[in-house]
């Protein structure tokens, strides 16, 4: 049997054919079994356009900018923002950011609760965001599913001086809990401190650069659009090359 007979047997547990009507029944049967098997909860759709971890930390950039500017802190006074530990310290002071642990969701109202606890109910299925007509394609539905991560990232702010340094990092408490509103709204659903890192020291030009380091929970959510149009699509595709 080849490949594509043992997956349309696999998938559809029968062979298909290229009539308009059986590939229809077939995308329908297909499309209600993939949203049967996830779970419908609109209540934790991430408001906004949902982001992912990357785009996460480029708003926590954005943040410290906005901050900075709103208190008018000139070019001299400014903290720099980066994805990587000092290599020059011609630009102090720093806050670098890294992920350190990125994990599947734990479905629970108290997540960093749950993170930390012996009994984790991870999001290992797809959760069914909306179904919907398909704007593209009339007459066929689509279904929004989503994934949620739940990610840690470590933020460490970096200067000649230890004291500077641990300064900084209540400096950046205070930003991290005034743009709360801005992370929910910009896409991503939970942003909350988790304690502290591992502090560090780095020499670069002889001289010793201070990190003291705060971790941040984040929740991230990948959004995947099915549409009954697409699989149609594929179905018929499958049915073309058996042929």
């Amino acid at each position: 049997m080849s490949f594509e007979s043992r997956l349309r047997t696999d998938i559809l547990g029968t062979e298909i054919t290229t009539e308009p009507d059986r590939i229809k029944v077939i995308v329908e049967t297909q499309f209600n079994e993939l949203i049967r098997s996830s779970e419908f909860n609109e209540r934790m759709k991430t408001p906004g356009k949902a982001k992912n971890i990357v785009e996460a930390m480029e708003l926590v950039g954005e943040a410290i900018e906005d901050y900075q500017e709103r208190t008018n802190k000139n070019a001299d006074a400014r903290v720099f923002f980066t994805y990587h530990k000092p290599d020059t310290d011609t630009k102090l002071e720093a806050i670098s950011v890294h992920l350190i642990d990125r994990e599947p969701g734990v479905m629970s109202r108290t997540s960093l609760k749950a993170r930390h606890g012996a009994d984790k109910v991870r999001n290992l299925r797809p959760l069914t965001r909306e179904i919907t007509d398909d704007p593209d394609n009339p007459g066929y539905k689509r279904a929004i599913l989503g994934y949620f991560y739940d990610n840690t990232i470590r933020l460490t702010c970096w200067a000649r001086t230890n004291k500077a340094a641990l300064e900084r990092m209540m400096w950046l408490e205070e930003v991290m809990e005034q743009y709360q509103w801005f992370f929910q709204i910009s896409g991503v659903s939970r942003v909350l401190y988790d304690g502290r890192g591992d502090d560090e020291v780095v020499v670069t030009s002889n001289n010793k650069i201070y990190g003291v380091s705060m971790d941040f929970f984040v929740r991230t959510e990948r959004l995947r659009a099915i549409s009954q149009k697409t699989l149609e699509e594929i179905y018929i595709k499958f049915a073309s090359e058996a042929a």
